[in-house]
C-alpha cells in the first residue's frame, strides 16, 4: 500500500530557502510607510506657540532649554512664571477735595509687569485730575512708573507658571485713547496763560482812546466878582437862650499797690510766702501775705503752680501737691488775676 504525498501549496513555495517569514515574501514583508498628509490621514497638530508673541517654549529660543528656576522662588505674582523682578508700580486717583495713591507690590515678569504698568498708568490718566493736588501727583506718578517699565523690558520672557494664565499687556500706553488726557493739563497751562497775556480778555468796540492825551493850553482874563450885601430883617421875637450843664466825671481814687503787693504779684514757683495774720481760720478773705525767703523760719507756703488771668481756685486741684491757694482779683482789668498754688511748708 503507498502512501499518498504531502498537498503542495497551490501558489507555489514562499521565495528564500523556504523561510515565509523572512524578508522579502508575502509573509514577512514589513508594512508600507504612511501616505503625506492629505490623502485620507490626519496632520499632526502643531506645538503650541508662544503666549503673546513671546520666543517658542519648548527650547525657550534656539534650542537653548528654561533657566531653571530660582533659588530663591522668586516667581510672578500672577502666573508663577519666570524670571520675576520686585518692582513696585503705581497709580493715582484725584476725588475732588481728597486724593488716594495706589500701588501693586511684584514680583512681576516681563508679560504681567508690563501688563500692570500699562493698566495703572491708564487709569491714572483718566482718574488722576480731579483733585487741586492731583495737577502735580498725576505727572509723578506717570514719571515713577518709567522706572519698573524699564526693569520690565530688560527681563527674558517668563517661562510658563503653575498657578495661573499671564496677563495681556496689550496695546502699548501711547496707542490707547487713555493718553488723549494730557491734552486737560495742557489746555489749562495755555488757557491760563493766555488770560495772563491778556489775550482772552474783554474787547471794547471803537478806536482805542490814547491813554496819554495831549494838553490843551487856555487864556483868561479874569474879572472882578461883586462883593454880595446880605441885609437880614429885625427879628420878630427875642432869641431862646440855653445852657448847656457841664458834665462832671468821678473816678474812683487810684489804689497804689504797696512793695509787698508788688512782690507778691511778681512770685513765682519755688517762691515762699507768709500770712502775716497769722490766723488759724480755713479761709482768711484779707490775708497779709509777704514773701520770704524759703530758709527763713518765717515760711508758711511755698509756691508750686501760678496760674494767670483766673481766679478760680478750683484749678489748684490739677496739682496734686497743692493744698492751700492765693487769689487775687482786679476787678477792672481781669487779665491781671492769677491764683497761686500752695504748698504748707512743715
Amino acid at each position: 500500500m503507498s502512501v499518498p504525498p504531502p498537498p503542495q501549496m497551490p501558489y507555489g513555495p514562499p521565495p528564500g530557502d523556504g523561510n515565509p517569514y523572512a524578508s522579502g515574501g508575502s509573509y514577512g514583508a514589513p508594512p508600507p510607510p504612511p501616505p503625506p498628509p492629505g490623502y485620507g490621514y490626519p496632520s499632526p497638530p502643531p506645538p503650541p506657540g508662544p503666549p503673546y508673541g513671546g520666543p517658542p517654549q519648548d527650547g525657550y529660543g534656539y534650542g537653548y532649554p528654561p533657566p531653571p528656576p530660582p533659588m530663591d522662588g522668586t516667581t510672578c505674582r500672577f502666573c508663577g512664571g519666570y524670571p520675576a523682578v520686585n518692582a513696585t508700580v503705581r497709580g493715582h486717583q484725584g476725588l475732588i477735595i481728597a486724593f488716594r495713591m495706589l500701588r501693586m507690590t511684584g514680583p512681576f515678569c516681563r508679560t504681567c509687569g508690563t501688563a500692570t504698568v500699562r493698566d495703572m498708568s491708564a487709569r491714572t490718566l483718566v482718574q488722576g485730575w480731579w483733585s487741586l493736588v492731583s495737577w502735580l501727583l498725576t505727572p509723578i506718578t506717570l514719571l515713577l512708573n518709567l522706572g519698573p517699565h524699564n526693569r520690565f523690558k530688560q527681563l527674558p520672557h517668563p517661562v510658563p507658571g503653575s498657578h495661573g494664565p499671564q496677563l495681556d499687556p496689550g496695546v502699548p500706553l501711547t496707542s490707547r485713547p487713555h493718553i488723549a488726557m494730557l491734552l486737560v493739563p495742557v489746555s489749562l497751562a495755555v488757557a491760563l496763560t493766555l488770560a495772563a497775556t491778556g489775550v482772552l480778555g474783554p474787547k471794547k468796540d471803537g478806536p482805542v482812546a490814547d491813554p496819554t492825551p495831549s494838553p490843551t493850553l487856555l487864556s483868561f482874563s479874569p474879572t472882578p466878582l461883586p462883593t454880595p450885601t446880605l441885609t437880614l430883617p429885625p427879628p420878630a421875637f427875642p432869641s431862646p437862650t440855653f445852657t448847656v450843664p457841664t458834665p462832671t466825671l468821678t473816678l474812683p481814687p487810684v489804689t497804689t499797690p504797696t512793695d509787698s503787693d508788688s512782690k507778691v504779684d511778681s512770685a513765682g514757683v519755688g517762691d515762699c510766702l507768709r500770712n502775716a495774720n497769722g490766723t488759724s481760720e480755713t479761709t482768711d478773705t484779707h490775708p497779709k501775705i509777704t514773701v520770704v525767703p524759703c530758709t527763713d523760719a518765717k515760711a508758711q507756703y511755698k509756691i508750686v503752680y501760678k496760674y494767670l488771668a483766673t481766679s478760680d481756685e478750683k484749678s489748684c486741684e490739677k496739682q496734686p501737691k497743692s493744698d492751700s491757694w492765693y487769689t487775687s482779683k482786679h476787678p477792672n482789668l481781669p487779665v491781671l488775676d492769677y491764683v497761686l498754688c500752695l504748698k504748707q511748708v512743715k
